[in-house]
């Protein structure tokens, strides 16, 4: 067919262009009228939900208003009710019985009415007496009394308690007080009924009152006048603890726009020289309570709206604490109410923003809107799901030329292989066995081993990494550096691991092999044999590692193949040369030849591992251990012991090995001397680990764990001074730990003592955890026993297999 006959039908555009609106424009508009829907009934829905909330919110506040109506009504009634019955007493009783009368009358109220502050009982003649609580002493009263005369007057002050114990008594001078000159007292006579003051600073700073005053006409004809004084500060309190909205504000005024009591009102006038007529409603500093108050003016009391135009901040002023800063543009509702006669029609006023009512409206809408997107997002789930199954048919097309490509690049691999004659001769190097594998499945290393005749050594055949192109060969591990990846292989099953570092069946095989080149995933596939596993291919780093476990056994097979035709070329060489073959004698061999064995020139004397013989030495010319090389072993309860771990010292440069012998030599002759000051029971050295070990007697010495920690800290020092690169990075470590052992003596002679058990582990895990600092590491057993001598530091808790947490601590000095 000519080319120019062949049509592509992907290149049609109105084919593709039908095919992109059904997949996805269909799909989008049904997400697209769902959001139009679900926003107009969420709309509607908030419009109708804020109607009904504000006209719930009227029935409310109107409830309310009588609420706080009544309390302040209960609140100042006792002063009312006091004052008319002192009058009518007062007006049926003699002159001469007015002052115990008053007396007895003051002192029940002021026990009964807890905001109830004062009273005072004036006559016509300048007769005073005044009786009030104390403020800071509730349960208290001072009770001052005026004679008058022509001197000046003199005040007679007694302090009692509300249950009429005296207290103190002193005089002071009147200087011509005169309680007819009080406005309280003159109001009161000139009215001829019940008035009320305006509210006045208690000289002790600590409240506002307001006072009641009467006047009456005793059964002798007398004049005078009765007043009671209450306190605001419980009103104020009471105000401000009103919850009806975040934001409402609550104050009572008079006609005169004077600010009777207002949440915070004594905080604004800590001074003398404050008088009610600085405390008046401003527009200018607080225009929402101006505009409400205006509102009552003409509307008279009730619940009423209006809307605040302009956006403002109010300014510093005298109410600056009582309304907070803040915009004060958008509607408001006021309540407002006005009290009996008998308070001078006060008015309560409260002045609420319409805001926090409707916000509850505008919160469901909110959650209604939340849901409403919830529904969108299922629906968007939905068109989601018919796009991606729209476009799944296309992946899998491109899926399978993918895998089809995979399978023919395998063919490919391995026809190439096969037909290379020198992959199955053993004599030859088949480097392209791992160079095939390695590019197939683009790992980063392949290499391939053999387990040698012995079962005991595994060795590299052939490595290659991908990076360099190079080939590398004869790595050789024993069983006992990798015993557990010995056993994974030898189990037949490939091994798929993602994360090396952290399997332990191949945990120590990484650590040798594997991070040095920084691979992290491994697949390993076992070369089987006759007898079971004779070797491994294992490809390190490949993006395919679960799909090409297939792969990797083909080309197992085919070392296999390798390895069993080396073995029989092996077998046919060993029938032909016979089995009479000669040793070759190597340089090596006569090296071995020629070492000596310096232990053999020792003097039996010399042959031990103590550097302090067991119970050789004493502490303060006491021997505390006596040790009976026949009777002296079995177990030992309190066994103190002290490891000191010494790390970063090993080095393959035999110059830089030689430099430690002389600090060492002389290191160890310090560390005799303080084991021999504080009576060790014994100290020896094993390998990186020195040990040393006080209180190994049948009964517990309570001295040995003082003595062994006073020899730590003096080890410590002559460590930290005299092995060379210690200081600052010091690389060694102590640890303690006290607790039972057992011991007992070993061989002929000459023979050994030797103690092993839970103490001795831990005090050199303890070391072993402390190598950073040389610092003293120490159980919690052993703190327990040294916490009253030494000071210590925690240091933190492990986890003891059968015993649980446990805690360590560092010792830090002596006491």
């Amino acid at each position: 067919m000519p080319a120019g006959e062949i049509v592509d039908p992907t290149k049609d555009s109105v084919n593709r262009l039908w095919r992109l609106f059904l997949r996805i424009g269909i799909p989008i508009l049904g997400v697209i009228l769902v959001v139009v829907v679900v926003v107009g009934v969420t709309l509607h829905s908030y419009h109708s939900t804020k109607s009904g909330i504000l006209k719930l919110t009227h029935v409310i506040l109107k409830t309310e208003q009588s609420r706080v109506s009544q309390e302040v009504m209960n609140y100042l009634s006792p002063a009312t009710v006091s004052s008319k019955l002192v009058v009518d007493m007062l007006s049926h009783i003699p002159t001469e019985y007015e002052s115990g009368m008053f007396y007895t009358y003051v002192m029940s109220s002021l026990r009964q009415t807890k905001q109830l502050q004062s009273f005072y009982l004036a006559s016509e003649d300048g007769n005073f007496t005044m009786i009030e609580r104390v403020v800071d002493k509730p349960n208290e009263v001072r009770v001052i009394t005026l004679k008058a005369d022509q001197q000046g007057g003199q005040f007679l002050e007694e302090y009692a308690t509300v249950d009429g114990k005296k207290i103190s008594r002193k005089s002071l001078p009147a200087n011509a007080y005169d309680p007819r000159d009080r406005s309280w007292y003159k109001q009161a006579m000139q009215s001829g009924k019940l008035v009320w003051s305006p509210p006045t600073l208690m000289p002790s700073k600590k409240g506002l009152v307001i006072t009641a005053s009467i006047p009456y006409k005793d059964r002798d004809g007398k004049k005078g006048v009765f007043a009671v004084s209450i306190s605001l500060q419980q009103l104020t309190t009471f105000l401000g603890s009103l919850s009806i909205s975040e934001h409402a504000q609550a104050i009572i005024v008079d006609r005169q726009k004077n600010v009777i009591a207002s949440p915070g009102l004594l905080l604004q006038f800590g001074d003398n020289e404050w008088s009610p007529d600085k405390n008046k409603i401003d527009a200018k500093y607080n225009p929402v309570i101006a505009r409400a108050y205006d509102q009552f003016l003409v509307n008279g009391v009730g619940i009423r709206s209006f809307k605040m135009e302009k956006d403002a901040i109010p300014e510093k002023s005298s109410l600056s604490s009582v309304v907070p800063p803040q915009s004060i543009e958008g509607n408001y509702i006021s309540i407002t109410s006005q009290l009996p006669e008998s308070v001078q029609r006060w008015v309560v006023l409260i002045v609420i923003p319409e805001s926090d009512f409707s916000h509850f409206a505008v919160t469901g809408g909110k959650q209604n809107l939340l849901f409403s997107l919830l529904v969108v997002a299922l629906a968007a789930a939905m068109a989601g799901v018919l796009i991606y199954q729209g476009h799944r048919m296309d992946k899998l097309g491109q899926r399978f030329k993918y895998v089809k490509n995979i399978s023919e690049r395998e063919n490919n691999a391995i026809e190439m292989i096969a037909s290379t004659p020198e992959v199955f001769d053993p004599r030859n190097e088949a480097l392209i066995l791992t160079e095939g594998v390695c590019n197939l499945v683009s790992a980063k290393r392949v290499s391939v081993w053999h387990i040698a005749e012995d079962q005991k050594t595994l060795i590299c055949n052939d490595l290659y990494t991908i990076e360099d192109g190079n080939h590398a060969e004869g790595v050789q591990y024993s069983i006992q550096e990798i015993p557990d990846f010995f056993e994974a292989i030898s189990e037949t099953e490939t091994l798929q691991v993602d994360d090396a570092a952290n399997d332990s069946r191949i945990a120590q095989f990484y650590k040798l092999f594997m991070r040095s080149s920084e691979t992290k995933s491994v697949l390993i596939t076992p070369v089987l044999g006759k007898k079971g596993t004779i070797g491994a291919v294992i490809i390190e780093d490949t993006p395919h590692l679960h799909s090409i476990s297939h792969i990797a056994k083909i080309f197992a097979g085919l070392v296999a193949m390798r390895f069993v035709a080396a073995q029989v070329q092996f077998e046919e060489q060993d029938h032909v040369h016979g089995k009479d073959i000669q040793h070759v004698s190597t340089s090596i061999d006569k090296l071995t030849d020629d070492i000596q064995d310096n232990l053999s020139t020792l003097k039996p004397e010399d042959k031990t591992e103590f550097l302090l013989a067991p119970g050789s030495a004493r502490y303060n010319n006491i021997q505390f251990e006596t040790l009976d090389k026949d009777e002296q072993q079995g177990i030992y309860p309190a066994v103190s012991v002290m490891n000191i771990a010494f790390s970063g010292y090993l080095t393959s440069d035999i110059e830089e090995a030689s430099k430690l012998i002389a600090p060492v030599k002389e290191l160890v002759v310090v560390l005799q001397d303080i084991a021999k000051k504080y009576g060790l029971f014994y100290v020896k050295i094993m390998g990186g680990h020195l040990v040393a070990v006080a209180g190994c007697t049948k009964e517990p010495d309570v001295t040995a764990p003082i003595r062994l920690a006073h020899a730590a800290l003096d080890m410590r020092a002559a460590c930290l001074e005299m092995i060379p690169g210690m200081g600052a990075e010091s690389n060694f470590g102590i640890g303690m730990d006290v607790g039972p052992a057992i011991g007992t003596w070993f061989g002929k002679e000459p023979r050994t003592f030797n103690l092993w058990g839970p103490t001795i582990g831990m005090s050199a895990l303890m070391a072993n955890m402390a190598t950073d600092g040389g610092a003293v590491q120490v159980t919690q057993s052993a703190y327990a026993s040294l916490r009253n001598d030494f000071l210590f530091r925690p240091r933190g808790t492990f986890y003891i297999p059968k015993v649980g947490i446990s805690h360590t601590f560092i010792l830090a000095g002596r006491r």
